[in-house]
Formats: C-alpha cells, structure tokens, sequence
C-alpha cells in the first residue's frame, strides 16, 4: 500500500522532472537580442534632436506610442539644442547602432556648448537612445 508520504513524493519527482525536461529544451538555445535596424534608427534619432529643438521635453518622449527612452544629460539638466548634426556613418555595436552626433546648446546659464558625442541607439525590443561617455 502507498501511504500520503510516498505519493506526494513521486508526484514532486514527476514535477521536478516535467521542469528540468521543459528546461532543457529552452536553456541549450542561446538567446539572441533582436538587432536594431540602421535606418530606423538614424530616423529615431532625427526625431529625437527635433524634439529637444522644438522646445520638447523628455517626459513628453516617454509618453509617445511607443516610448522612446533617451538618456541626454545636457537636455535633462535644461539645454536647449540650436543645431545638431547627425554623421552619415553608422557602427553596429551588438544589437545596437552607434551613431555620432553634433551638437550647439545653448545651457541653462545662456553658455554656448558644442560638442560631438556618440549616441547607442536600439529599435528592437524598444525605443532607447543613450549618449556614451568618454
């Protein structure tokens, strides 16, 4: 005769061996980030800089459908773009696109800056665009 004991058991055998089975099948796939397409990223990019030189803000970008997610110091900290540049040649970094940038602000002080940055820019799964440094 089975007691409760000896049934519980082989029921969490069973279970243990349903999830490692199940996890075999998906852990020896390597999993591949979607690669973010050039064009629709440089496009990404152009509506990005004539966002922050219309005057928008950051906030306004998340709550687009669908988001766009940008990290920009210079924008945050409340500079506004004059002129901006964006480079013909594009790098493919992983998954992302790496793409550079001129830039003429004016800052919250009423300084003029001018700078060149590069920018990772991913289409895939969502809209991000973050200033390297360095």
């Amino acid at each position: 005769m089975f007691d409760s004991l000896t049934i519980r058991n082989s029921i969490a055998v069973r279970s243990v061996g349903i999830v490692l089975a199940l996890s075999f099948q998906t852990g020896c796939r390597p999993i591949v980030a979607p690669m973010s397409d050039v064009s629709q990223a440089k496009t990404l990019m152009q509506k990005t800089m004539e966002q922050w030189r219309s005057g928008g803000s950051l906030t306004e970008l998340r709550k687009q459908s669908p988001p766009v997610y940008v990290t920009e110091d210079l924008w945050r900290n409340g500079a506004m773009l004059n002129e901006y540049s964006i480079s013909e040649e594009s790098e493919r970094l992983g998954s992302n696109i790496r793409l550079r940038v001129k830039l003429r602000c004016t800052n919250k002080s009423g300084k003029a800056v001018e700078k060149s940055f590069r920018y990772i820019v991913t289409t895939q799964p969502a809209f991000t665009i973050v200033r390297e440094e360095g």
